[in-house]
């Protein structure tokens, strides 16, 4: 017996020291930690401590040249790739993020930069096929095991400092952080050109 497995999703792993990403991330999250969180993000449904809009300064952000130039040169990219968004996650205890993808973007990015994989939660990740398969199938039709294709999410291992990016139309979420243990870290998307997420296709 033979078969293929055709157009799949696929996710790229880096390693990226965090030591200075993670003091930085911690003295910010010891700064507010006191406060109650008092907007949510529209369309978010979720609990995490997330910041925008300038909390994370350009000298850091640069921190990311080289995983981008590693990247550019992994997917034949003809373009230099840009971070257009980026922002920054507290998950103390109980907190989550909801499935989610982050369109019109092209690529995104999570970065664990305070991550223990002894309690903490990888990102998790839906399969985009899944409206489809759930239609035609269900669990007493297929033996999943020998049909992983069938699966609706999937997660694997990282570490601290892992960075990984896949498209952005890759629907994920964080699990509930169900230990006192903070976990960290740092999102964003990747562009085509600067600071313009929905222009990923335009000149």
């Amino acid at each position: 017996m033979f078969y293929h497995d055709i157009f799949p999703t696929r996710i790229y792993k880096y390693n990226l020291d965090v030591t200075d990403l993670k003091a930085y991330m911690l003295d910010r999250y010891n700064s507010y930690k006191n406060h109650s969180v008092n907007e949510t993000p529209t369309g978010w449904n979720c609990n995490v401590r997330t910041e925008y809009d300038g909390a994370f300064p350009k000298h850091l952000k640069e921190h990311y040249n080289i995983v981008l130039r590693q990247f550019r040169e992994d997917i034949g990219l003809k373009h230099r790739p840009y971070i257009d968004d980026i922002w920054l996650n507290a998950y103390e205890e109980s907190h989550f993020q909801e499935p989610h993808s982050h369109l019109p973007g092209f690529f995104s990015a999570v970065h664990y930069v305070c991550y223990d994989p002894e309690v903490h939660s990888s990102t998790v990740f839906f399969n985009p096929q899944m409206d489809v398969y759930s239609f035609m199938f269900d669990d007493s039709f297929m033996d999943q095991e020998k049909n992983s294709h069938l699966k609706e999410s999937t997660q694997f291992d990282v570490a601290e400092g892992d960075l990984i990016i896949f498209p952005s139309h890759l629907k994920h979420c964080v699990k509930k952080n169900n230990t006192k243990d903070l976990r960290m870290t740092i999102s964003f998307n990747i562009n085509k050109i600067a600071e313009d997420t929905r222009r990923v296709f335009a000149q």
